[in-house]
């Protein structure tokens, strides 16, 4: 013998009930899921996201997988699935769309929310560093023609670009330009390193290199790296 089942708050018969009332009623006014506090901040100079501690690369859906990581579902719902999407209104101002599914008594519910969010927008260490003229390295660019010495520069330039998708600091600071060369004043002494061995190999010359002592940090001695090529 069975039963049916009626729900108490609208009166109609229902195959599944969540509690005691039907899946509609339940989910009328219902929140169906809650997001914890998003905090995410933007380098105004090198567009890097800070999440969780750390610098990382400007990604549109890494915001999305952040964001889903944040949406914190009722216990109701089974085998629930989190869907973001976000658009951009200006660097810093974003509207996510929220969409959760899931099983509620066995029955596919879904259910949408948009939500405005800012990222803070800051300096990061490491263009900070830079804006103060930060350099662990210098490398020099020399040559008699004026040509070759703005060959060299640009190679230097495009080289250091692609590296400081890896490396912030991987950037110049200061650039000098002399009669017959340049200074690039460089961030990361591990960049400078391998920037200058590369303009070095392309233009078929020597590396001088030289280093002065510049302080002390946690007891050891620190020290600043230049790098001549000369053609």
């Amino acid at each position: 013998m069975s039963f049916k089942k009626f729900c108490p708050r609208c009166g109609k018969e229902k195959d599944f009930l969540v509690g005691k009332i039907c899946v509609d009623c339940f989910m009328q006014g219902k929140e169906f899921f809650s997001m914890d506090k998003i905090n995410m901040t933007v380098c105004k100079h090198c567009s890097k996201l800070k999440v969780r501690g750390k610098w990382i690369e400007f990604s549109d859906s890494f915001i999305a997988e952040e964001i889903a990581s944040k949406v914190n579902v009722i216990d109701e719902i089974k085998d629930a699935k989190v869907f973001v999407e976000i658009e951009k209104y200006s660097d810093i101002d974003y509207e996510a769309k929220i969409k959760v599914t899931g099983l509620l008594a066995d029955r596919l519910v879904e259910k949408e929310e948009f939500i405005k969010f800012q990222l803070k927008d800051v300096t990061c260490d490491a263009c900070m560093k830079l804006h103060a003229d930060y350099r662990e390295a210098i490398i020099q660019l020399r040559s008699s023609s004026k040509v070759v010495a703005k060959e060299m520069y640009d190679i230097a330039i495009d080289l250091l670009s692609r590296e400081k998708s890896k490396n912030t600091l991987a950037d110049t600071s200061k650039i000098v330009e002399l009669k017959n060369g340049y200074d690039l004043w460089v961030g990361s002494k591990n960049a400078a390193a391998k920037i200058a061995r590369r303009v070095a190999q392309l233009f078929d010359v020597q590396i001088k290199n030289s280093r002065k002592l510049t302080g002390r940090e946690n007891g050891k001695d620190k020290y600043r790296n230049t790098y001549c090529i000369k053609k």
